[in-house]
C-alpha cells in the first residue's frame, strides 16, 4: 500500500528577485510575479526565496527536488538577490529562468549568472528568446505567458466601450504607433496613459480585476507583440476577459492558436478602419469572434496549461544516456528523444525587425559599406535604444572608420550595463574582447595587456584572438597564442564566421585606420607566420597616461597580493568605471562585518552574570 508521501508534489525552491518595490509603482509587475508562483504551485510545493542567501543553507532547510533561479530581469524597481555557495548539493537539478524580454540588454548578465551558478538548462517567458540567444538555443525552453482565470474571465459587464487602448506605444511598438492613432481618431475609446514601469504614476493604472473588468466592458481591444513579433500577456488577457482581440499577424501569435476572423482580428495600418467598421456593423460577428477567442484562452493559455517546467523535471529524472529533451513548440509539451534522431526543439522563426536590420547591416559591413551598415544598426536603436547587438556593431564600425575613442565609449557603456547596472560577475566575452581591442587601437596597449586576465573565467574565440594579438605585441610568453583558453563562454553576439587569418587581416587594417601602423605591422607578421620571414621589431609603447592610472592598477594588484579577491570590484581598475567608488562600497560592509565579529567574540568570552 502506498503512503501519502508517495503522492506528494515535488519540492521546488524558487530564487525569485525581490519585486516588492514595484507595489508602489507598476503594481501589475508584482502581480505577474505572484502569478508565476501560483502557476508553479499547480505542480510543485513552491518555496520562494527573495532575499540574499546561502544556497547550501536553503537546500538543507527545504530539501528541494528542483531549484529555479530567476535572472536577467530589467525592471528598475526589483532587486536582484545574491546567492552564494551554489556549487553545493549537486544532486539537486538547477534551472535558470530568463524572466525578461527576448531583446533585453541584461541577457549577458543572465548568461554570466548561469555560468556562475553552474546552470546549463534554461527556461524563458519570451517565445522569441531562442532567436535572441542562439548560443544556448539547444538548452533553452519556453515557459510562455498565461492568464490567471480567477482574474481574467467573463464578469458579465455591459459592453459600453467600443475600443480600449492600453499599453505602451513608443518606438518598440511600431504597430501600435500606426494603428492606435487611426482608431483613436475614428471611434470612442477608453485610453490608458503610458506611464513608465518605475514611475509612481504607474500605480494609478488599472491592474488586476479592475483592468479585467474594463476589458470585459469593451467590444474591441488592440495590442501587438512589439517589433520582435512576441506574444505578450495582453494577447491572452484581452480575449481571456472576453473582449475581441485585434492584433498584428505574426508567427508567434499564430503558434498560440490565433486565427483571423475566427478567434481574433488581424489588422494593420492599411485595413484597420475598414475591418473595424465591418465588425461594428455586424455585432453578431464580434460576439462570435470574441467567444471563440475566450474559449481558446481558457482551454490553452491559463496557468494550468503551463506544465513545461514540471515536464522537464519528470523527464530529466528518468533521462538515459543518449537521450535529450526537446520542446514541440513555444506553447508545446516537452518530450525526450534519442540524440541520434537529430530531432530538435521547434522554435519560432520570426521576422523581428531588429534581427532583419542586423543581418542587412552585417552584409553591408562585410562588403565594406560601413556608412550604410551604420544606418541599419542605428535604425535598430529606434526600436530598442539599448540593444547591445547594435551597439557592439556600431563600435566595430567606429574602429573601421578609425574612431577608436567612439568605439571605446560604446564598449565601456556595454560593459557597465552588465557589470554595474545589472551587477553580473563579468561582462559578455565578445564585448570584453572588443574593449581590449579598442584600447590597442587607442594606443593604450599596456592597459590592454594588464587587463587581459581581469576576468579569469571568461573565454571565447574572439577573446582568444584578442589575447593572441596582445601576446604577440608584447613578445611575451604569458599569453595564449594558440588553441582555446578554456571552454567558450556563451555570448549574446553572433559575429561573421572568419578564419584566424581573415580576422588578423581585418584587425591589421583596422589598426592602420586608427593610426597605429607599428601595431598593424606586427599583426600582419603574425598572420603571415613567424617562420621564414624577417621579424618586425616590437613596437615602442608609450606609457599610459600618468600616475593616476598606475595608482588604479597598483591598488588592484595590492588587493590580489593581500588575497582580498572577494572584495575586488567586478569592474576594471579604470576611472571611467568608478573603480574606487565600487571598491569603497565593498570595503565598508566588510569592515562592519569585521567589527560585528569582534563584538560577538568579545561577548562570547565575557563571564556570565556580570551585569550590563
Amino acid at each position: 500500500m502506498s503512503s501519502k508521501a508517495d503522492h506528494r508534489k515535488p519540492r521546488l525552491v524558487f530564487f525569485q528577485w525581490d519585486h516588492q518595490p514595484n507595489a508602489n509603482a507598476a503594481g501589475y509587475l508584482l502581480l505577474h510575479m505572484q502569478q508565476q508562483v501560483k502557476c508553479l504551485a499547480t505542480h510543485f510545493d513552491v518555496f520562494v526565496v527573495n532575499r540574499d542567501c546561502d544556497y547550501a543553507e536553503i537546500c538543507d532547510r527545504y530539501q528541494p527536488d528542483l531549484t529555479l533561479f530567476e535572472s536577467g530581469y530589467r525592471s528598475h524597481g526589483s532587486r536582484r538577490i545574491k546567492i552564494s555557495n551554489t556549487n553545493t548539493h549537486l544532486a539537486v537539478p538547477k534551472l535558470g529562468l530568463h524572466n525578461a524580454d527576448a531583446w533585453c540588454d541584461r541577457r549577458a548578465g543572465f548568461l554570466s549568472d548561469m555560468e556562475q551558478w553552474g546552470i546549463e538548462t534554461y527556461f524563458a517567458i519570451a517565445t522569441m528568446a531562442p532567436e535572441y540567444m542562439p548560443a544556448v538555443r539547444e538548452n533553452l525552453f519556453v515557459w510562455p505567458n498565461f492568464i490567471d482565470p480567477e482574474v481574467y474571465h467573463d464578469y458579465g459587464q455591459l459592453k459600453v466601450i467600443p475600443v480600449t487602448l492600453t499599453g505602451q506605444a513608443y518606438g518598440l511598438y511600431p504597430w501600435r504607433q500606426t494603428v492606435f492613432p487611426m482608431i483613436r481618431d475614428r471611434y470612442p475609446c477608453l485610453v490608458s496613459p503610458q506611464h513608465a514601469y518605475e514611475s509612481k504614476l504607474a500605480a494609478q493604472l488599472l491592474s488586476g480585476e479592475a483592468y479585467a473588468r474594463a476589458l470585459n466592458a469593451s467590444f474591441v481591444v488592440p495590442t501587438c507583440g512589439t517589433m520582435g513579433g512576441e506574444v505578450v500577456r495582453k494577447h491572452f488577457e484581452i480575449p481571456g476577459a472576453k473582449a475581441c482581440l485585434a492584433t498584428e499577424r505574426t508567427a508567434a501569435v499564430e503558434a498560440a492558436g490565433f486565427v483571423d476572423m475566427e478567434n481574433c482580428l488581424f489588422v494593420d495600418g492599411r485595413n484597420v478602419v475598414e475591418r473595424l467598421d465591418y465588425l461594428f456593423a455586424h455585432p453578431d460577428e464580434i460576439r462570435r469572434i470574441t467567444t471563440a477567442g475566450f474559449n481558446l484562452i481558457h482551454s490553452r493559455h491559463t496557468l494550468s496549461h503551463r506544465p513545461q517546467i514540471y515536464q522537464w523535471f519528470m523527464l530529466n529524472r528518468g533521462l538515459q544516456f543518449g537521450e535529450k529533451i526537446i520542446q514541440s513548440g513555444p506553447f508545446g509539451d516537452l518530450t525526450k528523444v534519442r540524440r541520434i534522431s537529430k530531432q530538435e526543439s521547434v522554435h519560432i522563426v520570426g521576422q523581428a525587425s531588429d534581427r532583419v536590420l542586423l543581418k542587412q547591416g552585417d552584409l553591408l559591413l562585410q562588403q565594406g559599406r560601413v556608412e550604410e551598415a551604420k544606418h541599419c544598426y542605428l535604425s535598430c536603436l529606434d526600436y530598442v535604444s539599448y540593444l547591445p547587438e547594435a551597439k557592439l556593431r556600431l563600435a566595430v564600425c567606429a574602429l573601421q572608420e578609425g574612431d577608436a575613442d567612439r568605439a571605446y565609449d560604446l564598449l565601456v557603456d556595454l560593459i557597465k550595463v552588465t557589470t554595474i547596472e545589472y551587477g553580473a560577475r563579468d561582462p559578455d566575452p565578445v564585448e570584453w574582447a572588443y574593449f581590449l581591442l579598442a584600447l590597442i587601437c587607442r594606443g593604450q596597449f599596456e592597459r590592454a595587456r594588464r587587463l587581459k586576465n581581469f576576468y579569469p573565467s571568461l573565454s571565447h574565440d574572439e577573446f582568444r584572438r584578442a589575447r593572441l594579438v596582445i601576446a604577440e605585441l608584447a613578445r611575451s610568453a604569458d599569453g595564449v597564442v594558440s588553441g582555446r583558453h578554456g571552454i567558450d563562454r556563451k555570448s549574446i553576439h553572433q559575429l561573421p564566421d572568419r578564419t584566424d587569418s581573415e580576422w588578423l587581416a581585418w584587425f591589421a587594417d583596422t589598426l592602420e585606420q586608427c593610426r597605429q601602423p607599428d601595431f598593424a605591422s606586427v599583426v600582419r607578421q603574425v598572420r603571415a607566420g613567424a617562420s621564414g620571414g624577417e621579424k618586425v621589431a616590437p613596437p615602442q609603447f608609450k606609457p599610459d597616461a600618468g600616475w593616476r592610472l598606475r595608482v588604479y592598477s597598483g591598488i588592484d594588484g595590492l588587493m590580489i597580493k593581500l588575497r582580498l579577491n572577494g572584495l575586488r570590484p567586478n569592474v576594471p581598475p579604470l576611472p571611467e568605471f568608478r573603480y574606487f567608488w565600487h571598491l569603497a562600497r565593498r570595503l565598508v560592509p566588510h569592515s562592519q562585518k569585521a567589527q560585528l565579529s569582534k563584538i560577538r567574540l568579545a561577548l562570547s568570552k565575557r563571564p556570565l552574570g556580570t551585569g550590563n
